[in-house]
Parts: structure tokens; sequence; C-alpha cells
């Protein structure tokens, strides 16, 4: 049994056993609970949907990878896959760091769990729930969703069930955001436009093939630079990140972290055996080439990037 592992029977523990068997569902649901899972656990525990958010927070911390700080942020997206008043999941994220990078290609508790359930499917972000306060950083990022005046933040109070829910429009006053850039939709927007694109050199592969689509379904309203990336481990199975950008530039991830971020959440395990690494992108006035190579040189040095530009 790994640390975490280890750390998630500790935190079992913790809650009632009657609803062991739903919460031991998580590593193998890569960090998310149905709808259906989560009224049952809200009947079992007595407690509403939010309360159930805070009280998954220490799970979610597990996922976190913190060689630098040392420090567990954990979050909990309640998000759902079609209209607004459509049954809602839950989805686990953790702050992610890299050893010998900038401190600047750290991965917040809040991007990893927004976009983890973006990544799974989710159309619409409703609340997020988080064991620290919101840096500014992360509002930021947050306010890059469709309807994020709707969104509330939720962070709890104490040792007990309470919590403090407050919308993120009062966390972020008089943000600036993709309205500001003449952006009229946000990430998870409804009615973004399928795109397609192809790549400069004819392959048939796979990894590749799964990078093109998350390409394709990447958010880069401000650079256009559409991109995906596939990480296929010793199984053979593929995860895939998409590029993401932020109004505000910084906080925008990589599509190398976001296919990180999924891999980290998907596989429990301490060990993560990467094999191949593919970028495919639109290359325009920024490339993410570069940033994913020196990347790699910190946390994978063995792989080479294999990179593609597409059209």
């Amino acid at each position: 049994m790994n640390d975490r592992q280890k750390q998630f029977q500790a935190e079992l523990l913790k809650f009632p056993e009657p609803v062991h068997r739903i919460l031991q569902s998580i590593p193998r649901q890569a960090g998310r609970l149905s709808a259906r899972q989560c009224t049952e656990l809200v009947y079992r525990l007595g407690i509403d949907l939010e309360q159930l958010m805070t009280r998954l927070l220490p799970l979610a911390k597990i996922y976190a990878v913190v060689p630098v700080s040392r420090f567990q942020v954990g979050a909990v997206v309640m998000a759902g896959a079609g209209k607004n008043g459509d049954p809602t999941d839950l989805f686990l994220g953790a702050n992610i760091e890299f050893m010998h990078q900038p401190l600047n290609q750290t991965i917040h508790a809040e991007q990893s769990a927004a976009l983890h359930a973006w990544h799974q499917g989710a159309q619409y972000l409703r609340a997020i729930a988080t064991s620290e306060a919101p840096c500014g950083y992360c509002r930021q990022f947050l306010y890059e969703f469709e309807k994020n005046a709707e969104m509330m933040v939720i962070t709890p109070e104490g040792k007990n069930t309470g919590y403090r829910k407050t919308a993120l429009s009062d966390l972020l006053p008089q943000a600036f955001g993709p309205s500001n850039l003449d952006n009229p939709t946000g990430l998870m927007a409804r009615a973004t436009a399928d795109r397609i694109f192809r790549l400069q050199a004819k392959v048939k592969d796979r990894t590749v093939a799964e990078a093109l689509t998350a390409a394709e379904k990447s958010y880069a309203p401000y650079t256009q630079n559409f991109a995906g990336c596939g990480l296929q481990i010793s199984t053979g199975e593929i995860f895939k990140g998409r590029y993401v950008e932020s109004a505000a530039y910084n906080p925008s991830l990589t599509a190398l972290q976001s296919a990180f971020l999924c891999l980290n959440m998907a596989t429990f395990e301490t060990k993560r055996s990467v094999q191949r690494v593919v970028l495919v992108e639109k290359p325009t006035r920024v490339s993410q080439r570069r940033a994913a190579e020196l990347l790699l040189e910190s946390w994978a040095p063995e792989i080479d990037l294999e990179y593609y530009e597409i059209k």
C-alpha cells in the first residue's frame, strides 16, 4: 500500500462505516462522484451537498503533488453536463508542483478540480469548495468560466460541518475578464463551435490522434494557439490534456500541464510510468513547445517530446 492509499484509508475511517463503500469508489472513478452517489451520501450522512463538498476536501488533498512546498491543498467542484437544473457530479482536485521548475508552473487546486471536470465532459460549474481560501490567481482563473457571477466559493469553518459560501463576484470585485478582451463567451460556453484541425505531416498514430482531438477542444480565444497533449503510459492508456487560456494570461495552463493533472487524478499510485508525450498545436504569436520541453526535462528527462503542428 503506497502513501496515498494509506492517507486515503486513514481519512476514510473518519466517516461512518455505511458510506465507506461509496467513498472507496473515488480512486476507481478518477476522483469523481456521480450525482446518484452524492444523493446517497447526503442522505446517509444527514448533511447537504455543500457540506459534503467540504467533508471531501481531506480526500481531495491526498491527490496533491507537492515536492517543493509540502503543503497540500484540495478542491471539490460541483459540475454538470446538461442544463443548469440537471443533477450535478462532484470532481476532486489538488495542487501540483514540479521539482526544479519556477513556481509559476504550479497547478493550483482550484485549477485542477475545475479542469478535471471540464475534461470529464462537464458543461458548467455551479460551486467550488476549497481547503484554503482561494488566492487571487485562482479567483482570476475561475472568473474565466461561463456564468462566473453565479459560481459560489465554499470554504469550511472550523472542525465542524459549518462552511462559508461566497459568490465569486464578491471575491473578485471590479474584475477583468473575457468581455474586456472582446470574448463574448467564457470557458465551458455551450455555444462554442466545434473546430477541425489537420496535421501538417501525415501521421497515423493513436496517441497523436488523441492529442489532436484535445487540441480541437482546447480554449484559446486570445492567442488562437489551440493545443492538445497526449500522455501514453506503460499500459497503453492515453491521457489527454487541453490548453486553456485566461483573460489575465498568467493563470493559463498549457496542454501538458492539463494532461498531467488528468493523469494524476486517474492514477492513484505514486509511481506512474509514462512512455510517450505528444504535443499538437497551432503555433501563432506564441508556442508551447519549448515550455513543454523544459517541463519534461525536470519531470521525465528520459522522454523526448514528440511535436506536431496543425492547421
